[in-house]
């Protein structure tokens, strides 16, 4: 799709879109941008004033073209939500990939402390509390999806790491949930510092990575 197209998508008039719908490929498309545009809208003023007026202001689209992708502010802001927390944990290990388990685990943990306490980290945090006390009681908590996400990847490293023989691991599931708690609670118990300490949090998380390991070591 060219930006010109896109741009003549994203700035129909509410008769053009229900005189001609988007084929399927400009409808996710705009979908993305209307997604894109709400979270640069959250990050200026914050999700308790996010409101679909002034989304639709904000990113110019009608609100019609909004409400035929999200029926509102919940079921927009969890799929936004869900789509930037798998975005940023990608991120975050794929930027390891390569690297020794040795050296993932910490470099995973400083990462994260930072990104935590960064004014994105900070908001999808609070995001994620208000959606669940929002959302209805049958859809599945933001607080549990995201720590089904971070085990998921964590113990596809583990195991991998265990595959190259790097090191043995007795449980895997076991030893992610270990390493996502600890490294969630570390985050929440550091101050917000003026001048983040990236080595300070580099030890820390060797020193627990160095416990982790000796605990579920493979037992000859």
């Amino acid at each position: 799709m060219t930006n010109s197209k896109l741009s003549d998508a994203l700035y129909m008039t509410d008769n053009e879109v229900r005189a001609g719908r988007p084929c399927a490929e400009d409808a996710e498309s705009l979908t993305d941008r209307i997604l894109m545009a709400s979270w640069d809208l959250l990050l200026d003023i914050g999700f308790e004033k996010f409101s679909f007026d002034k989304l639709a202001k904000y990113g110019r689209f009608g609100k019609p073209t909004i409400y035929a992708r999200f029926s509102g502010k919940v079921e927009l802001l969890r799929a936004l939500l869900m789509l930037s927390i798998e975005t940023t944990s990608r991120g975050f290990f794929e930027s390891v990939a390569d690297q020794h388990i040795d050296k993932a685990i910490p470099s995973l943990c400083a990462d994260g402390v930072e990104f935590f306490h960064s004014p994105e980290g900070r908001l999808k945090d609070r995001l994620i509390d208000w959606l669940d006390l929002e959302t209805d009681d049958n859809a599945p908590s933001m607080r549990g999806w995201t720590l089904k996400d971070g085990l998921e990847k964590i113990s596809a490293l583990l195991k991998g790491a265990c595959e190259r023989e790097e090191v043995t691991i007795s449980d895997i599931d076991t030893a992610s949930l270990f390493l996502i708690e600890g490294i969630v609670g570390h985050a929440r118990m550091t101050s917000v510092e003026d001048q983040f300490d990236r080595e300070k949090h580099i030890l820390w998380a060797s020193r627990y990575w160095a416990m982790i390991r000796q605990a579920f070591a493979v037992q000859s």
